[in-house]
């Protein structure tokens, strides 16, 4: 166990706050209206965070900042200027998903605590090694590692691990799901994600033309995770903090799961092992849950995590329905739960207003009895009765905040002392070293009647009432015979109150310095607007690796997964080919040496700690690799996760020669400027990014820097597989495969159709249904920064390919060919291309987000 367990919980509002608070959180993490991934939820304004900050510190409780989105170019400014007030006003530290923005922070303020969002993906050993290296002292990990994982990890690196142990699920792992964005425009990854898991899809066959029966139609729904029974697993794997999901959630839910994980907490510190009240079960139930799961991490997957049949909430199985009278609308429930007035249920909406029983009316019924209810509508027996609000339970709860009364005391020792005539003097000190001395306005005289007594005094600094301290060792140094008036005591006694609150809520050794960041500020403000196009003439001032080739020359890039597909591909004019089947890789590099092309190896975008047969191929095929990079066709790695790039670097490879690949989610100069300085290759942009903020990142600067404009788009990797619903047992340590019988899809309710495509490891990735064709605006691209251009194919025929490719290599021999001014501002001025080809293959093609702004 580790010694500094931290129960760390979600905050949404200040009432939330309060309930965290008072029901044991010892830290809370929440947003502020500025970049944070919660953007639905209340969050904090600046002046409520400056409240906010001190009322958690006060309390003994630290407080984390979300600013875990990717941001723009043009927010740079604003954002360091907010992350430089959060600095101010004593924030413990930063939940962040932006490489550049982070390792940027870590340059201008190295004093704040940095800790990489579960939006980083972190699912391996190597991706925590490399983040801690970074500059992190805390990963949260992603949440689909199972408890032998997270042991590992624990085990075998110095940073603080994070693991979620109850509220939602994401469907696919945080930071790579672009299915939201696709949809609409509402990113995940800035924070609006519009849940496009919580909605109706149908399984459709399409070998068979036919759709597959299911038990409901929420297939890509998670259940909630619920690991309150297994919280002493958890515990044992060395884990430092135990993290709640819920910052929309109302107060209520904070109050109740935080108490409940409280207790379990304190049984297991001081017994040995949590034993959970079934009360605090029911009341989890009753408060929020879509059904529960143990989740991945405790071994439930498949159809174990997820709930087909209603996204929303579920509540507390009570009974069933034995009968309904039409006539007298009256609903007989037979009870396994109890049920009061007030409660809710979920039918009929609204609560309940009287309990019949004997056809007298109660106040409540108990488990075991058959009562009933009034109700108007149509019914059947056997339907399942579910609690989904308990009227008790939200007035124990919110008496736990919503008073003045502190549930929790924090212990501090005192020491009094006073002489004649000289001031008296309080020095208040707590268990976390803080330390205030407080000295009164008023002599201490003689006594006239009555001398002070030590019991006096030890009587008056122990009523600390409605704060938040409690007196636990007091000291009383007394002059004899002296007088001192009761208030004086007490003035001093709330002043050296207020003096430990302030203390308290600073952020000791913290160096308020922002000479460097005042700086950082004023020449991006000089900056901001300037935008410079592509200057061939001016190629020493690019930033860049030298790999031999024309720095300015526009370059196609072409990622394909078979031998078929690559060997259309060596026919073309390709620049690099981005090969992703690692166990064909082998005739894949003699197919690229008879065709005399440049390939590399495209690394999975999820490779777990325990997934090293992916390294043990690349180790083994070493003597193959070096023989075809001699002979200049294998050029290196593609990569999609920071493990990656840290395993490839112990076994020997050089950054020079990995590529990043978008699902880096690299959207502004920053993160550019970092991978520069780790000498990597081609780095990718997210698929997110607009022309417009291009154009805002002054790409000129840079080379090597690439864009997909071409191919559908993967909206979701996940570990779920929804062809799971063909056979009861299909798990990857006994499969069925039914998914690689047939071509599946999954249809929305405005008949769209989202291809399925299962890898070796049953990961499921779901593809648009329309694919990005930026064929005419490559000029526009390479005009604005963009050098290499990547066609991303996947289930496209031979025939396709060869249309595909030959369009975009014309229009890129074009722009490498053109004599016009590429340094002019006006765009008119710049030749107009057409779109070379027609669409001949049924396909419905989009600009992706090259003018669609992601919100």
């Amino acid at each position: 166990m580790n010694s500094n367990l931290e129960l760390l919980a979600p905050v949404g509002s200040f009432e939330a706050l309060r309930a965290a608070v008072q029901n044991g959180a010892n830290a809370v993490y929440l947003g502020g209206k500025e970049f944070s991934a919660r953007a639905s939820a209340n969050n904090f304004g600046r002046e409520e965070l400056i409240l906010a900050v001190k009322y958690a510190h006060i309390r003994g409780c630290k407080v984390f900042v979300t600013v875990n989105t990717i941001i723009k170019e043009d927010e740079k400014v604003d954002f360091i200027e907010y992350i430089r007030f959060l600095h101010e006003i004593m924030v413990d530290a930063l939940i962040l998903q932006d490489i550049g923005m982070a390792m940027l922070i870590k340059k201008l303020l190295p004093d704040f605590e940095l800790h990489a969002s579960t939006q980083m993906a972190a699912h391996s050993l190597s991706d925590v090694k490399y983040l801690e290296k970074a500059g992190f002292s805390r990963v949260v990990l992603a949440r689909e590692l199972n408890i032998d994982e997270i042991k590992t990890i624990c085990d075998n690196t110095s940073a603080d691990i994070e693991v979620f142990v109850h509220g939602a699920l994401c469907v696919c792992y945080s930071g790579q799901c672009l299915m939201s964005s696709e949809l609409g425009s509402r990113s995940g990854n800035r924070g609006r994600c519009a849940q496009p898991c919580r909605q109706k899809y149908r399984l459709f066959n399409d070998e068979s033309n036919e759709y597959v029966e299911t038990d409901g139609e929420y297939l890509l729904s998670p259940r909630d995770l619920n690991s309150i029974e297994n919280i002493s697993q958890i515990i044992d794997s060395g884990v430092l903090s135990l993290k709640i999901e819920g910052r929309m959630k109302r107060p209520e839910y904070v109050a109740t799961v935080v108490g409940a994980y409280r207790d379990a907490i304190v049984d297991y510190v001081e017994n040995g092992n949590a034993r959970i009240d079934q009360e605090r079960i029911d009341d989890l139930y009753t408060i929020f849950n879509r059904k529960f799961t143990k989740g991945y991490i405790l071994g439930e997957v498949g159809k174990d995590v997820m709930n087909s049949e209603k996204p929303n909430n579920r509540g507390l199985y009570i009974g069933k329905v034995v009968s309904y009278n039409k006539k007298s609308k009256k609903l007989g429930i037979k009870l396994e739960k109890t049920l009061r007035k007030g409660d809710g249920i979920n039918i009929g909406g609204g609560t309940i207003g009287r309990i019949i029983k004997r056809g007298a009316i109660y106040d409540i019924g108990e488990s075991g009895e058959t009562i009933e209810i009034d109700y108007i509508g149509s019914i059947e027996k056997g339907t399942d009765i579910y609690k989904t609000s308990d009227g008790r339970l939200l007035e124990k709860v919110k008496n736990t905040y919503e008073t003045s009364k502190e549930q929790i005391k924090i212990p501090i020792s005192a020491d009094f002392s006073a002489e004649e005539g000289k001031p008296a003097m309080l020095i208040f000190q707590d268990i976390d070293g803080n330390h205030v001395s407080v000295r009164g306005k008023k002599l201490a005289e003689k006594a006239q009647k009555v001398a002070l007594t030590t019991e006096k005094v030890e009587a008056q600094i122990s009523k600390l009432g409605d704060t938040p301290f409690v007196i636990d060792e007091i000291q009383v140094a007394l002059g004899e015979n002296i007088s001192l008036p009761v208030s004086e005591i007490n003035n001093i006694r709330r002043n050296a109150v207020e003096e430990l609150c302030d203390a308290r809520a600073k952020v000791r050794g913290r160096n308020h310095n922002y000479d460097k960041l005042d700086l950082y500020i004023l020449e991006e403000k000089n900056r901001d607007g300037k935008y410079s196009y592509r200057n061939i003439e001016k190629r020493d001032e690019v930033i860049a690796i030298d790999d031999g080739t024309d720095s300015q020359r526009a370059k196609l890039n072409i990622s394909c997964g078979n031998l078929e597909q690559l060997e259309v591909v060596c026919d073309f004019d390709v620049d690099k080919i981005y090969y992703n089947d690692i166990y064909s890789f082998e005739e894949a590099l003699e197919i690229a040496f008879k065709h005399g092309k440049k390939i590399s190896l495209c690394l999975p975008r999820i490779i777990r700690t325990g997934e090293t047969h992916i390294y043990k191929k690349i180790d083994k095929m070493y003597d193959v690799l070096k023989l075809y990079s001699k002979r200049g066709v294998f050029c290196g790695f593609r990569i999609s996760n920071y493990g990656e790039l840290l395993q490839l670097k112990n076994m020997g490879y050089r950054n020079e020669d990995i590529d990043i690949s978008s699902w880096m989610n690299v959207i502004n100069s920053e993160s550019i400027n970092y991978y520069r300085s780790q000498k990597v290759g081609n780095i990718c942009l997210s698929q997110e990014v607009s022309l417009k903020q291009i154009k805002d990142m002054n790409l000129s600067r840079y080379q090597n820097i690439e864009y997909v404009v071409y191919g559908r788009t993967e909206m979701m990797i996940s570990e779920y597989c929804p062809m799971g619903v063909l056979t009861k047992d299909c798990k990857r340590n006994k499969r069925d495969a039914y998914c690689r019988k047939a071509v599946y899809y999954l249809e929305s309710s405005d008949n769209s159709r989202y291809r399925l495509s299962q890898d070796k490891n049953c990961r499921t990735t779901i593809f648009s249904d329309s694919v990005v064709n930026l064929c005419e605006y490559l000029d526009e691209l390479y005009y604005s920064g963009v050098d290499s251009f990547e066609i991303a194919l996947y289930f496209e025929a031979n025939s396709e390919v060869e249309k595909i490719i030959s369009n975009f290599e014309r229009m890129v021999k074009k722009i490498n060919n053109l004599e016009y001014n590429v340094n002019s501002k006006d765009k008119d001025n710049k030749t107009d291309y057409k779109y070379y080809g027609s669409n001949d293959f049924d396909e419905v093609f989009t600009t992706g987000h090259l003018f669609k702004e992601i919100d």
